[in-house]
């Protein structure tokens, strides 16, 4: 019988900063850039974007990082709506704004955990095989 561990499994800073990193460069950015040329394409990219970041985060890591790319897309979503709040001049209502935020916070947590199980699935599957057994399965 295989020895089981006996460390409980901490949360990895590292990733969720470099998830962070990920969700600004190449998933705020580009939704940024795309509303107001592509109002279709960046909706696309609103629930896409997520899932294909935190699953390129949990594919990249060596360990499970399942909740760390999850973190750091509510840390970002906090961080753009208080940003928003504090920098675009206009009448704001902050209780609609502060639920907006918590909704999509949920909306956003929900699908990195997805996005980054379906990356540690991937990194199961292909990471730690040899390129011929990769293409034979």
């Amino acid at each position: 019988m295989p020895e089981q561990s006996t460390q409980s499994k901490k949360l990895q800073w590292k990733w969720i900063g470099i998830s962070m990193i990920m969700y600004a460069l190449f998933y705020l950015l580009p939704l940024i850039l795309l509303a107001n040329v592509a109002g279709v394409l960046a909706s696309v990219w609103l629930f896409a974007g997520v899932i294909i970041i935190s699953g390129v985060a949990g594919f990249l890591s060596k360990e499970v990082t399942i909740l760390e790319p999850a973190i750091a897309g509510v840390g970002l979503v906090v961080l753009f709506g208080v940003g928003s709040m504090l920098f675009i001049p206009r009448q704001i209502n902050i209780g609609g704004m502060a639920l907006g935020t918590v909704i999509l916070s949920v909306g956003v947590f929900l699908l990195s955990i997805l996005g980054s199980w379906f990356g540690e699935r991937a990194q199961k599957l292909w990471k730690h095989k040899s390129p011929e057994e990769a293409l034979n399965r």
